[in-house]
This record gives C-alpha cells, structure tokens and sequence, in this order.
C-alpha cells in the first residue's frame, strides 16, 4: 500500500478502517495532517505505542480522539486527565473504558483547578462509573453547571 500516493480522503479511510494493518496505523500516525492522525487515534485497532504517541500530538482534537478510544492503555488516560484543554479531559471522561479510580482521579483534577471545565465536570457527572458519593459533591459543589 502506497500512503505517499494516497489521496487525503482514502488515507482517513484507511485510518478509520478497523481491519487496516497495525504497520499502516503507525505509518499513517505520522502523516502531516492532523485530521489523519485523528481517525487513526479514533481506531480501536491503533496499537496502543501509537495511541501514545499521538497522545503527546501537539494538536487537541488529535489528543481528544486518543482520549475518546476505548483502546487506550491506563496510563495515557491518566496523563490526559491532567491535561490543561478541558476537551482533553471531557474526552476522558466519555471513554467507555476509563474507571472510576479514573474518574475519581479526574474529578480531583477538576476540583483543584481555579476554574473547572464546566464539561468535564457535566461529562464526569454524567458517566455511570462515578461513584455516587462524588456525584453528590458535584452537585454540592458544581450544581450550576449540571
């Protein structure tokens, strides 16, 4: 498969593919456009080297797409729910596989911030897996923005 010769609409095709080969994903991961590397970030089958890798990705919505894939490791989950872009962070909170250790760690995040992310505290609120005793502290504390 020749990426160099692709046009942008087939290679976001490609990306998007959940049966396209893992050594495509991580060629793809590092096209120029971000648009590319976000479908790729959005694919449940992108090896998870390669969703760490587009994690650090300077662009949002490329990091948010990592952060919305149910195949993220833990461990990058985790460093985007510190990430300063609330979307990053609201993106964490709909991820099917995040945990509610994680959400309690995002919450704590939220809850030290000068400002929380409206959205994220909603999303967070909002998630099934949120303890029900920190749904009753966002409501205490954060009830307007619900």
């Amino acid at each position: 498969m020749n990426l160099k010769k692709m046009s942008f609409k087939k290679k976001q095709k490609v990306a998007r593919d959940t049966t396209t080969p893992k050594d495509v994903l991580r060629e793809l991961a590092k096209d120029d456009f971000w648009l590319i590397k976000g479908a790729v970030g959005q694919n449940p089958n992108t090896p998870e080297d390669v969703l760490e890798y587009l994690a650090n990705a300077v662009n949002i919505e490329v990091k948010g797409c990592v952060a919305r894939n149910p195949s993220t490791p833990n461990n990058v989950l985790l460093k985007l729910i510190v990430n300063e872009v609330y979307m990053i962070r609201t993106a964490v909170a709909h991820n099917p596989k995040v945990s509610s250790k994680m959400l309690i760690a995002l919450f704590e995040y939220e809850r030290s911030k000068e400002t929380p992310g409206k959205y994220a505290i909603k999303n967070l609120y909002e998630n099934p897996k949120l303890p029900y005793a920190i749904k009753i502290v966002i409501e205490t504390l954060y009830g307007e923005m619900l």
